[in-house]
């Protein structure tokens, strides 16, 4: 079998970048090379502001910064990663996206003229904005709208988030009122004092399907604090494999650094729930698995204050 190349070095603005050349293990089978010319997720950071307070966010030193993205500059970055051809697809988070709703729509209209609107785009949000999702003009062409949300008891996820995220009735609204509900994605992160059961998992994704959200992700909190590290709960321990409500489809690996698994649930009403677990390790390798802008207008090739600056615009 032939070995593949695990590491390859891209030249992004002039600098010589390691990146991942390879795709995740499908079920124990082998690593596949990626094609050429490879291609990265970029990730958008708009601001790192956050009014919540969650107690295991991985950003926490950083929320309080109230500073934006400049969008001119922003675009000049994303003309050369176009024309470098480098973007797989590309995902907005934060920080809160919705903190600033017009440069939002600004960023997606940015986005879909400069890579076509067949750009796959997601966006990360807490759900405090999403009442104002009809400022987002194409927001029918972004592919999916991640929505933190961590128990399906409205005052357990306030108090969980530290600020009043949207109820359980807003967010029926809300989604009732977009034709594709598969527009929508629930992520849950698992903690013990909050959805760290089968049983509690299985709780939520009832909600989900009231909510007529299709799909939740069952996230492995980072144990990046004593917080986390006491109450982490892996996915693994709550998906059960025995359940027949429950069907497990595929398994992904990429060596130690993560692991997640995709499935479906047989709902109460009928309808199908499908569900994925993810569990990411704190750290990892010494080579960019993603490009990240953030909010200081510097390409990045990872998260975090010591990731290193690609470019500085």
């Amino acid at each position: 079998m032939k070995e593949i190349q695990l590491v390859k070095e891209v030249n992004i603005f002039g600098k010589s970048v390691r990146l991942k050349n390879y795709g995740c293990s499908q079920d124990g089978g082998p690593y596949p090379e990626k094609e050429m010319p490879l291609k990265m997720k970029l990730s958008i950071c708009p601001t790192q502001f956050c009014a919540g307070g969650c107690p295991f966010c991985v950003a926490a030193k950083t929320i309080s910064r109230k500073g934006f993205l400049d969008i001119e500059k922003l675009r000049t970055a994303l003309l050369e990663l176009k024309r470098s051809e480098i973007v797989s697809n590309i995902s907005i988070t934060g920080g809160e996206p919705f903190t600033d709703v017009m440069l939002l729509n600004e960023i997606v209209e940015m986005i879909f003229e400069i890579f076509g609107l067949e750009i796959q785009l997601s966006i990360n949000t807490n759900g405090i904005g999403l009442g104002e999702l009809s400022k987002i003009k194409k927001y029918l062409f972004i592919d999916t709208i991640h929505i933190s949300r961590h128990h399906y008891d409205d005052d357990i996820n306030r108090r969980l988030f530290n600020l009043d995220v949207p109820t359980e009735e807003e967010l029926t609204e809300i989604v009732g009122g977009v034709k594709d509900k598969r527009l929508f994605v629930f992520n849950c992160l698992l903690l013990k004092d909050g959805i760290g059961t089968k049983e509690e998992a299985k709780k939520f994704m009832e909600f989900a399907d009231r909510v007529r959200v299709p799909k939740v992700g069952f996230v492995t909190v980072m144990p990046i604090n004593p917080y986390t590290e006491m109450n982490r709960v892996s996915y693994r321990e709550v998906l059960d494999p025995e359940d027949p409500e429950i069907l497990f489809r595929k398994c992904f690996t990429d060596f130690e650094y993560c692991h997640c698994t995709d499935g479906i649930y047989a709902a109460e009403s009928g309808r199908i729930v499908h569900f994925y677990g993810r569990e990411t390790e704190f750290g990892g390798p010494d080579y960019a698995r993603g490009l990240i802008y953030t909010p200081d207008n510097a390409l990045r090739t990872g998260f975090g204050e010591d990731a290193e600056i690609i470019k500085q615009f």
